[in-house]
C-alpha cells in the first residue's frame, strides 16, 4: 500500500507521520487489497484550536473515505482508523456476497 501524509498549516513532526503511517498498515489486517492511502492533517485556527484528520482510501473498484477531528492529531488518527475498520468490514461483506451471487 502506498501512504502519502500531508500536513496543512503546520510542519507535521517525523514522529507524527510515523504514527499516522503505522496506524494506516493497520487497516491491511483487514484488507490486503487496500492499493493507496491518502492522509491530511489540518490545524484549525479559528477558535477552537481543534485538530483534523481526513483519510481516503483506494481500494478495488471503491473509495473510502473517513474525516474525524480530536484536540490531538493522534486521536483525531485513531478515530479515522477506528471508522475505516468499519467501513473495510462492510465492503468485505459486500464483495464476499456478490462474489456468491456471481457464482449461482
Amino acid at each position: 500500500m502506498r501512504t502519502q501524509i500531508t500536513a496543512r498549516q503546520f510542519n507535521a513532526s517525523q514522529e507524527l507521520r510515523d504514527y499516522a503511517s503505522q496506524q494506516l498498515a493497520k487497516l491491511e489486517r483487514y484488507y490486503d487489497g487496500i492499493t493507496d492511502a491518502r492522509m491530511t492533517l489540518i490545524n484549525e485556527n479559528h477558535g477552537s484550536g481543534d485538530k483534523t484528520a481526513e483519510v481516503t482510501l483506494n481500494v478495488f473498484r471503491q473509495q473510502l473515505a473517513a474525516h474525524e477531528t480530536g484536540t490531538t492529531h493522534e486521536e483525531a488518527i485513531d478515530r479515522c482508523v477506528k471508522n475505516l475498520q468499519r467501513q473495510i468490514k462492510k465492503y468485505k461483506a459486500k464483495l464476499r456476497s456478490v462474489d456468491k451471487d456471481f457464482i449461482r
